[in-house]
């Protein structure tokens, strides 16, 4: 299979930009773990819908009877899509994970409150950990380091330990599919089954796998299946669409609801309401993100058709030979790459004597590469990654330069010529990075400026101009004056 044959079904891939030196260069995406490029057949496929748009709750016009069939498919194509058809449900929350992670941290806290001991592993995106700590619990981290202080990620013998020792008082393990620092795939299903023999729930994060990978959530013994799964509409090629929470139907049905208005209920008095039966219409009070939830199943379904094993294969490919290729230049540490597990396509790096956010920026200014660069809200990870070089700093006053990475990061669109294109650009630092450390100035929040180049986003969307075209032409065209300011006012 071609690698580059999806990059035409994505937006954005063929973006051109404008860099320090004036040269136009095309725009190379290594930022897919942040958040992915827009699937364009979703995209028209949304679109068409938005024709027949209707609320949903009612049976009689025709909109909202196609509207009411869109949720209901997506719902099913989402289920099905994780494996999950039989006894589980999903539910559409905020705009990524994090409020499905909250409403479940949430949720669980008050249906156990016996119960108020947490697994969390230290691999965990601040979505993962912090909700889990807000709502009265003992969060216990799961170590991923060895006692020489080498990572190795989850080790299921530390989880079992755990367990063992708070079996009485463990509701529950947090813990990633995949780390969205260093792209390690976590055993899941196995973590599943111990928290299961002791009693406890699993919530996985999936954020970072769900485009990536194949995930069945009901395996075929029942100990190893998931009971909560998370993932983000916006990671997954679909952005604009809600965060979903898959979780255990029965589980589900005992969390107490979120939020309370219309839609959520079966009968309301002047004295009292009852709750409906229905698990998706109790955790859906009022109107749902509708064109959302159907270009995130669109999504998915474009996915299922291209196979995601087939996926799968052709990332971990690209994953490791952009591993294997940062790790030939010279002055690149390549960060948790100790252990040989399966990873999808998310590497954390940094050159030498170089501060994260000043090497994101060159590569930006001089190169037109998009990666991201911090603690990527995984700050204990990275914190652990970076301890050993941030004691060899003698200067304090460097350090807040270098408290963090930069992370590269890959999608469906991606290719062997976007990794090239990092390389060279890598190499091309590494060696000129005296001039390059001169084009920039530190300022006195610890970060960085070109001292000439500033990149001119008006000149890419400027948001009146956008307007004016949509807006003003259509207007124009069918005959509508719009008033003055004064006019407007009087």
């Amino acid at each position: 299979m071609s690698c580059n044959c999806f990059k035409k079904a994505f937006i954005g891939t063929d973006l051109m930009c404008v860099n320090a030196q004036g040269k136009n260069l095309p725009r190379t995406y290594l930022d897919s773990a942040a958040s992915t490029l827009a699937l364009l057949p979703a995209q028209q496929a949304t679109q068409a819908f938005l024709k027949y748009y209707s609320n949903t709750h009612s049976s009689v016009h025709l909109s909202a009877k196609v509207s009411s069939g869109v949720v209901t498919w997506a719902h099913q194509s989402i289920l099905s899509f994780f494996g999950a058809e039989q006894g589980y449900s999903a539910i559409f929350h905020g705009n990524g994970a994090t409020s499905p992670l909250n409403r479940l941290a949430k949720g669980l806290s008050e249906l156990r409150r016996d119960k108020k001991t947490v697994l969390v592993s230290l691999m965990e995106h601040h979505s993962n950990d912090l909700p889990h700590r807000a709502h009265g619990n003992k969060v216990i981290h799961i170590n991923i380091y060895d006692s020489d202080g080498e990572f190795q990620g989850i080790d299921l013998k530390k989880i079992e330990l755990l367990c063992q020792q708070h079996q009485q008082q463990l509701n529950y393990i947090a813990v990633t599919a995949a780390s969205n620092v260093s792209g390690h795939i976590s055993p899941i299903y196995d973590i599943a089954e111990i928290a299961h023999k002791y009693g406890a729930y699993i919530v996985v994060d999936g954020a970072q796998l769900a485009a990536h990978a194949p995930i069945e959530l009901a395996q075929e013994n029942p100990q190893r299946s998931i009971d909560f799964f998370v993932f983000s509409g916006h990671k997954t090629y679909a952005p604009g669409s809600p965060g979903v929470l898959i979780g255990k139907t029965q589980l589900l049905s005992q969390l107490k609801p979120e939020f309370y208005g219309g839609g959520m209920v079966a009968q309301v008095s002047k004295f009292d309401f009852t709750l409906s039966e229905q698990v998706f219409d109790k955790e859906h009070a009022g109107t749902l993100n509708i064109p959302g939830i159907f270009m995130l199943a669109t999504t998915l379904e474009f996915l299922r058709q291209i196979g995601m094993p087939v996926i799968y294969q052709k990332e971990c490919m690209l994953t490791q030979y952009l591993i294997n290729t940062l790790k030939q230049l010279d002055d690149i540490k390549v960060y948790a790459d100790s252990v040989k597990t399966q990873r999808i396509g998310a590497v954390s790096f940094n050159i030498r004597g170089l501060p994260h956010e000043l090497l994101a920026l060159i590569l930006n200014d001089y190169f037109a590469i998009a990666v991201r660069n911090d603690c990527f809200c995984a700050h204990p990870f990275v914190r652990e990654c970076l301890v050993d070089e941030l004691w060899d700093i003698e200067d304090e006053d460097q350090l807040p330069l270098y408290q963090g990475m930069v992370r590269a990061s890959i999608g469906l669109y991606s290719n062997k010529g976007d990794i090239d294109t990092l390389s060279e650009a890598l190499s091309t630092i590494i060696k000129q990075k005296a001039y390059y450390m001169a084009q920039y100035k530190r300022t006195k929040d610890n970060h960085f400026v070109h001292k000439t180049f500033k990149q001119d986003t008006q000149s890419y969307f400027n948001i009146n101009q956008t307007l004016s075209s949509y807006f003003n032409d259509y207007l124009t065209e069918v005959g509508v004056v719009l008033p003055t300011q004064h006019e407007a006012m009087v």
